[in-house]
């Protein structure tokens, strides 16, 4: 891929995601919204056993809240049951949101958590509502400190909104007596914060397949795309798809990570399957390897089909193991017979390229047979590479470290900005909803902005767009609810907009807008219904908010550039390591841990870079970064990757086919890859020209993997040294911006 084709597609396309690296969100306040909504797609339906994570995530949320309504309605005095139970389910709702699939425990002390900063904001609101000085006051330190958490990343995001909706709420509530509230309130969060655990040790077993599951139907659609993307030599359409996928599949495969790897003792198969999956995915990356000496007449047009078909077949045989998974039955062993590869002349030098590709083929098809052997009980399960407590060291840091929150309080943090921006802009909209005609509900404004308003510019735009047409979309689905005058049926309905929009929130935001429109305005008529629905206030609201959080988004921003250079330095810093591992023969379960730890830390930095420039594209002009010569780095850094890649699993499976003198020659070449990274290496002339047959060796990589080494070597170094001097070019740039 050139770089003027990534740039092409980096402006319209998610960047591509790391096999090995935990999830890092793309800016303060962002979201992971997903490509897919998750429904079930692969296969046709086939019932409950295929309901995606979120579904079931959502159906117990719903549930739960239900409980908590059903609960404090029976248990409260008759004069305060509705009231009673009105505030308890809309502090568990706000509970509810840290409510996640994963570890039981992670999800107690979430949800406990996000409970308990409710409860405080709640708390707050009833007693500084009649002073709206104070009031607005406290919305802005709300604002503050919850922007702030997201210090510790994604482990908070879950947490944070947690006080703004619990504030938001109870505004919207008639004035009680604060007993009321705090018992009401208490009780709410303690109901479900029990349901949450109930549910989620009777969920375990099928969160945890229904991860691994989806970290298979994720690798095989990122084959499918690669697949495609061969197929139409480049398309725009299929590159981004491609793409896409790679993003997608790199939050799959840590979220399946979080969930198995602390199982690995009590269920070694899912484990083993997982280990496969992220090997047959670097795999997937060193397959973009020397594709452009295919060429394009008959012959190459020949192995081009050879190769989509193959790819196609793997995904195939990936989306039968999932099937199988999920049904609970043995899987049927992918059927991949012998490729009909074309015997090429004698001079024709693909015949080399040829015996290259088909190597990569058997490792590809090896991979897939050996995840079908270990979802089948009567395979013999070979021990996995790494122990339980290595295991552990890849799934995502738990906890809350002051020394993340120290780090980011200086005026150049994204994050402090952020939250700087949130309190003046949630304070300045309570404010003005109080100067509005409509000043019965200033907390919708406050709302609307909150929810839309995000880390990065280009986060905001897309939530701005989304919250206005969920919004439309749900106020007029609540003009035709309204025609049914039934209490009964308006609360079903509230339950099932909790479920929705809890399920899809990271999903497609979409539908989380249109179920949260509901939500709200169900919550607050049955809350109090003197005021009745307000579907056109809601609707105004939530246009005027969008417009605020999108103006506001330009008070102490946090261009990308501002931060790029550490990113940068980062990236460059992390692919350095990687070199040093895996061009290391040390063959140890020690050294493949580093290998594999080094592994993530580069694909997590390249990921990181290529987000921080994918946002940028939404910036104005005049404070965009050098993209050229970034996307020159991003491009020449996975092609490093994947040569690495190539050259670990080649140290890996067939050392000992090395010479003592190939081998002794790895430090030297390892310490002259580091050096180009670092811009000190000139490139050399260009090795990767469409017809340079010379550079293929004249025997078979099964006959003497010598040369073939050798030949990595010295493409790796032409990728390394354009990645390293474009590199010091965006560093030169930026620098000079500026001044």
């Amino acid at each position: 891929m050139t770089s003027a084709t990534l740039s092409k597609v980096q402006r319209i396309a998610p960047t591509p995601g790391a096999p090995d690296a935990d999830r890092v969100p793309s800016a303060p306040g962002g979201d992971r919204s997903s490509a897919d909504g998750g429904s079930p797609r692969s296969g046709g339906w086939r019932g409950w056993r295929h309901w995606p994570a979120h579904w079931w995530n959502g159906f117990s949320v719903a549930l739960g809240v239900m409980l908590v309504q059903v609960l404090v309605s029976t248990l409260a005095p008759a004069p305060l049951a509705h009231i009673a139970s009105q505030l308890a389910m809309a502090c568990a709702i706000c509970a509810s949101l840290a409510d996640l699939p994963g570890s039981v425990t992670r999800n107690f002390k979430r949800v406990m958590l996000g409970g308990a900063l409710s409860l405080l904001a709640v708390v707050a609101v009833a007693l500084l509502r009649p002073y709206h000085g104070l009031m607005g006051t406290l919305i802005a330190v709300l604002a503050f400190g919850c922007a702030l958490m997201m210090s510790w990343g994604l482990r908070a995001a879950a947490v944070s909104f947690a006080p703004v909706l619990a504030m938001v709420f109870a505004l919207a509530w008639p004035p009680q007596p604060l007993a009321v509230v705090v018992a009401s309130g208490s009780a709410g969060i303690l109901i479900y914060l029990a349901w949450s655990v109930f549910s989620g040790r009777l969920l375990q077993r099928r969160f945890r397949r229904l991860a691994l599951a989806e970290a298979l139907q994720g690798l095989a659609r990122l084959l499918t795309a690669r697949a495609e993307l061969l197929g139409s030599g480049g398309g725009a359409q299929a590159m981004r798809d491609w793409l896409g996928n790679e993003a997608q599949l790199a939050d799959l495969l840590q979220t399946a990570r979080d969930q198995l790897f602390p199982h690995a003792t009590e269920d070694p198969r899912s484990t083993a399957v997982l280990l496969h999956v992220i090997e047959l995915r670097d795999l997937i990356l060193a397959s973009r390897l020397d594709l452009e000496l295919i060429g394009e007449d008959p012959v190459g047009q020949r192995l081009r089909v050879v190769l989509v078909d193959r790819l196609k077949a793997l995904a195939t045989g990936l989306d039968r193991c999932r099937q199988a998974l999920l049904d609970e039955r043995d899987p049927v062993p992918p059927s991949l017979p012998p490729i009909d590869w074309q015997v090429l002349p004698p001079q024709d030098p693909r015949g080399r390229l040829q015996l290259l590709l088909q190597d990569r083929l058997r490792h590809l098809d090896d991979e897939v047979l050996a995840i079908a052997r270990a979802l089948d009980p009567s395979h013999p399960l070979p021990a996995l590479p790494l122990d339980e407590l290595q295991l552990r060291q890849f799934i995502a840091p738990e906890g809350w470290p002051g020394a993340l929150l120290q780090a980011q309080l200086h005026l150049d943090s994204p994050v402090l900005r952020h939250a700087l921006r949130s309190a003046l802009a949630l304070s300045s909209a309570y404010f003005i909803a109080l100067m509005l005609p409509w000043a019965s509900h200033p907390h919708w404004l406050v709302l609307s902005v909150a929810v839309v308003l995000r880390g990065s510019l280009d986060q905001t735009l897309e939530r701005r767009n989304l919250r206005v047409v969920g919004t439309a979309v749900g106020c007029g689905l609540m003009l035709v609810l309204s025609q049914v005058n039934n209490l009964l049926v308006w609360t079903i309905v509230l339950q099932v907009a909790v479920g929705i929009a809890h399920a899809f929130a990271t999903r497609r935001y979409l539908i989380t807008a249109i179920a949260a429109t509901m939500m709200a305005l169900l919550q607050a008529h049955l809350a109090d219904t003197s005021h009745g629905l307000a579907i056109t206030e809601r609707l105004a609201d939530t246009v005027l908010g969008a417009a605020l959080a999108w103006g506001f988004s330009y008070v102490l921003p946090a261009w990308e550039r501002r931060n790029l250079p550490r990113s940068l330095k980062r990236a460059r810093a992390a692919l350095q390591q990687y070199v040093k591992q895996a061009m290391s023969a040390e063959m140890t379960p020690a050294g493949a841990l580093a290998q594999r730890m080094a592994r993530r830390q580069a694909y997590d930095a390249l990921a990181a870079l290529s987000a921080a420039l994918q946002r940028s594209a939404a910036e104005p002009r005049r404070v965009r970064p050098p993209l050229e010569e970034l996307n020159t780095v991003l491009d020449h850094g996975y092609r490093l990757m994947a040569h690495l890649s190539m050259m670990r699993q080649s140290l890996m499976r067939r050392a000992q086919d090395l010479d003592p003198d190939t081998v002794a020659t790895l430090p030297a070449q390892s310490d002259r890859l580091q050096r180009a990274l670092a811009g000190e290496e000139p490139v050399p002339p260009a090795l990767q020209a469409l017809q340079d047959w010379s550079l293929l060796p004249d025997v078979g990589p099964l006959d003497d993997l010598r040369p073939w080494i050798r030949r990595r070597m010295l493409v790796s170094v032409d990728d390394a040294a354009r990645a390293g001097q474009a590199a010091e070019r965006a560093l030169a740039m930026i620098e000079q911006g500026r001044r």
